[in-house]
């Protein structure tokens, strides 16, 4: 079974003014990283230069489509 591993930086103040980056591994190798703000979170593929950007009202529709999926 593979072995997955999540790595955060959360700032010091609300967030909006900086951004969270969640980091994330599958058997020590690096899957991408998702970078939460106000205005929505982005996922960067590894390698990626642009990210995938999602907003929250499509993020919360997207999960409520999964959901009933």
């Amino acid at each position: 079974m593979a072995k997955h591993n999540v790595y955060f930086d959360l700032p010091e103040r609300e967030l909006g003014k900086v951004d969270a980056n969640f980091y994330i591994y599958k058997d020590d190798a690096k899957l991408g990283q998702i970078t939460i703000s106000k205005g929505g979170l982005d996922y960067y593929p590894n390698k990626a230069k642009q990210p995938i950007t999602i907003s929250w009202s499509n993020f919360d529709q997207m999960v409520k489509d999964w959901k009933e999926g």
